[in-house]
């Protein structure tokens, strides 16, 4: 008796813990085509601003904008805090029209962001390895040659790569993998212009070279393993009810067949 309670016990949690099968598959199809429509204004809004329409990327913007507002209840204040940061820088730099290419930059951070919010599979900021690994050795080529100009430019064409890719990084990445991809470079930014050997600078590259690498190449959606770990939780809860219940049937026939005898 015990055990079937127990069962019941658990059904009873695992129905109020979930949403109904069928409007669960009706809200995330309902997600997914709002999704859909995100991902393609930020397209566009890339696509105007690479052809230098800014006016007509700056339209498109505040109407993604608007589109996002209506639907960030369910995503993570973290991602909340990336997409609307993103759009601000954005729409800032539109405004001001200085930098042509960092408008351009922006736009392509803004479509890798909703990118990694909808993409189920690879990310397309992870396309962009060799665009942001190759200023590195570089970099490191430079200061083997002493050639200090050339190190400065080169590491700033890798911070704007670094900068374009790092919030789609923040929404698909594991954060204590980025938190240390930050600290080492934030930490070598900062010394650029101190009295540093360059066997020492080189060390540091190479240990930012290993941690970007290591954030390339992590699993590609963090939220999909979250929910496997979820689901095999559940699975072996449920296995663990079923054993309980056929062992105390068990012990219960066999202990009425000893009373029978």
């Amino acid at each position: 008796m015990k055990a079937k309670l127990f069962a019941i016990f658990i059904c009873f949690i695992l129905f109020l813990g979930f949403p109904e099968h069928g409007h669960a598959e009706e809200s995330q199809e309902v997600m997914k085509d709002h999704m859909e429509v995100l991902v393609d204004l930020s397209d566009r809004v890339f696509q105007y601003a690479d052809a230098n329409q800014d006016a007509a990327a700056a339209s498109l913007l505040n109407e993604l904008s608007k589109k996002w507002n209506t639907s960030t209840q369910a995503y993570s204040e973290k991602d909340q805090h990336v997409i609307g940061t993103a759009m601000i820088k954005l729409r800032l730099l539109i405004n001001s029209g200085d930098n042509q290419r960092e408008i351009t930059n922006a736009a392509v951070s803004l479509r890798l962001s909703f990118d990694a919010l909808a993409t189920e599979g690879q990310p397309m900021w992870k396309d962009l390895h060799s665009e942001v690994l190759t200023p590195v050795s570089k970099m490191k080529t430079a200061l083997q040659n002493k050639d200090n100009e050339r190190f400065q430019y080169l590491l700033n064409d890798f911070l704007d790569e670094y900068a374009v890719i790092y919030p789609a990084l923040v929404i698909d990445g594991q954060s204590d993998t980025v938190n240390l991809v930050n600290k080492r470079i934030s930490a070598f930014s900062d010394s650029r212009l101190k009295d540093v050997k360059a066997n020492a600078r080189i060390r540091q590259l190479n240990a930012i070279q290993y941690a970007l690498n290591q954030v390339f190449r992590q699993s590609t959606n963090t939220r999909e393993e979250s929910m496997m770990v979820l689901v095999a939780i559940i699975s072996g809860i449920v296995v663990c009810v079923l054993v309980y219940a056929s062992w105390r049937r068990f012990v219960g026939e066999r202990m009425m067949g000893e009373r029978v005898r």
